[in-house]
């Protein structure tokens, strides 16, 4: 074995055993592991080959040199066909580059397959391009494939979940404004459809959003699998949303009388649905009374006296008043969607002049999975048409998608009589008539592309936009009330 060899092989083992987790990152291909026994270096003709394997692959690849040698990663130039000289990249997977070398690694993966998927699968149009290359600029997110299939003048916008992401159901607000792109870029062109693709088991909650979208989007939603095998879902089986309804204010233990607790300044107490008291100071929860047990503090908290609930509400209330003196406080500017959530429950008249009172609850019905980000209510009005009220302090494309995933529960129940049955509103006559939305931020804080998803809506989906001043901590005043996809003066 040549000195150039014996060199090149020990780089390449020297990297291997140094990482937590060595990988294969070959271009088009999905990430392959470095696993004991299931890789190998060899000299054949001259040259060094490593191949590397697992249950489904089979990789061999002919090393001719090193293009760069870092820390985390190692870059090989390989020949994968005679006189056809391409990189390939080891990489440490447990390293923080290597783990975004994956990602990108996969999402190249999955872009290849993706594209041979839609040749297959719509023989007479043509794949015109596809990418996940963001674009801050137009609101494409880079977290899904998109793609633009071509007949003639006619187009059709397509957006793809990869394996690996985190949010599917974010497909759909996305898919919604890479079409209006499109629709702006090809003007000779007419963009007749939407295609979605998710992958298999991951369709209930796209499909829902899709089946709120009005029929002239005309969106389709496909299901693929791990090869490649993808068919449609009927938007027909979207209803049956997941969600749980707990009873109303019921009492987790009868027999436990809660104390008599004293009126303190700011101190906000919310009834829970399991019978629990919640002790807030705007919004932020710092104890709670549940089955004849006190327990406080801010994140983790801990059993105690009443005397410890009466001190830190104090401090809370000092630190968190809208006239601090120090804004930037921790505490301060801890949990801004919860401050927002308390200004609302206490005049619900301010965002919405028809809304009663109360009661208003939090979080009911319960969807599962991931961490919304966004703060859910349900009041009623005086007419007894339900209310879904959707808090949020930052500019979120994904909003008003995030309120049509609660709007769809709350529907839900209202139609099967839920709400009466287990003891909410009581003594209001709760209308059969779908819920309307009132979506409530900063003024600015409104997405771009709001008006956008709003309009891509079915029409029976009512929603407001209320937007509040800046200085919304200290009181709720309205900059602008904005009825479906209006645009602000």
């Amino acid at each position: 074995m040549s000195t150039d060899l014996v060199r090149l092989r020990s780089v390449v083992e020297r990297f291997v055993a140094s990482a937590q987790r060595p990988a294969v990152l070959d271009p088009g291909e999905e990430p392959l592991a470095l696993v004991p026994d299931h890789w190998n270096l060899s000299e054949w003709n001259g040259r060094l080959v490593l191949q590397a394997w697992d249950n489904e692959r089979n990789l061999v690849r002919k090393i001719t040199g090193i293009a760069e040698e870092k820390r985390d990663r190692l870059a090989l130039t390989v020949e994968r066909f005679p006189k056809s000289k391409i990189e390939m990249q080891l990489a440490d997977l447990g390293a923080p580059l290597g783990r975004d070398l994956e990602r990108k690694g996969s999402k190249a993966a999955f872009r290849e397959r993706f594209g041979l998927m839609l040749a297959r699968e719509f023989p007479a149009w043509r794949v015109e391009e596809i990418s996940c290359e963001p674009n801050l600029e137009d609101s494409l997110s880079p977290a899904y494939l998109r793609a633009m299939l071509r007949k003639g003048s006619t187009a059709m916008g397509v957006l793809a979940v990869p394996p690996d992401c985190g949010d599917p159901a974010g497909v759909v607000p996305f898919g919604v404004i890479w079409r209006d792109y499109l629709r702006r870029r090809e003007r000779t062109r007419q963009v007749a459809a939407l295609l979605l693709f998710c992958p298999v088991q991951q369709e209930s909650e796209v499909a829902a959003r899709a089946s709120a979208l009005r029929a002239e989007i005309a969106c389709e939603l496909f299901v693929y699998d791990e090869k490649g095998r993808c068919g449609p879902v009927d938007f027909a089986d979207a209803g049956n949303v997941k969600s749980t309804l707990p009873p109303a204010r019921q009492p987790s233990n009868p027999n436990a009388e809660h104390p008599i607790f004293p009126d303190l300044p700011d101190v906000e107490r919310v009834g829970q649905s399991d019978g629990s008291i919640s002790f807030r100071v705007r919004g932020l929860e710092f104890a709670r009374w549940t089955a004849g047990k006190l327990s406080c503090g801010v994140g983790r908290r801990r059993r105690c006296a009443l005397s410890d609930v009466i001190s830190l509400g104090c401090e809370l209330a000092r630190v968190r008043a809208p006239d601090a003196e120090d804004r930037q406080h921790p505490l301060y500017l801890q949990y801004p969607e919860g401050w927002l959530e308390s200004q609302v429950r206490q005049q619900p008249g301010a965002v919405d002049a028809l809304l009663l009172g109360g009661p208003i609850y939090g979080q009911v019905p319960v969807i599962g999975g991931a961490e919304r980000g966004v703060i859910d209510l349900l009041g009623v009005d005086h007419t007894g048409r339900l209310v879904v009220i959707e808090l949020k302090i930052t500019a979120d494309p994904r909003l008003p998608f995030q309120a049509i995933d609660y709007w769809l529960r709350v529907r839900k129940h209202l139609f099967a009589g839920d709400f009466e049955s287990l003891g909410y509103f009581g003594g209001v006559v709760l209308r059969r008539e779908p819920p309307r939305i009132l979506l409530v931020a900063p003024a600015l804080e409104f997405h771009s592309t709001s008006e956008t998803i709003i309009a891509a809506l079915d029409p029976q989906i009512e929603v407001t936009r209320v937007g509040l001043a800046a200085d919304w901590r200290k009181h709720l005043q309205i900059m602008f009330r904005l009825q479906g996809a209006e645009h602000p003066q």
